[in-house]
């Protein structure tokens, strides 16, 4: 019975271990996911600036070729 009660405690260790480092990888991952979509967001702001420029460089020839 006392190997039993070991191997079930050995057992339950280990599943613990496993699921912490599961747990940590899915933490880091999810880190790097904020990351990646705040420099989304930095890049979308930064290509609606440069296709607001350019809209307007574009209504301010064709308002003077009219």
């Amino acid at each position: 019975m006392k190997y039993i009660k070991y191997i079930k405690d050995v057992s339950f260790l280990i599943v613990i271990v496993y699921l912490l480092t599961v747990v940590n990888d899915n933490v880091n991952l999810i880190e790097q996911l904020r990351f990646e979509n705040e420099q989304n967001k930095e890049n979308l702001y930064q290509t609606n600036l440069v296709i607001e420029a350019m809209q307007k460089i574009w209504k301010d020839n064709l308002v003077i070729t009219s």
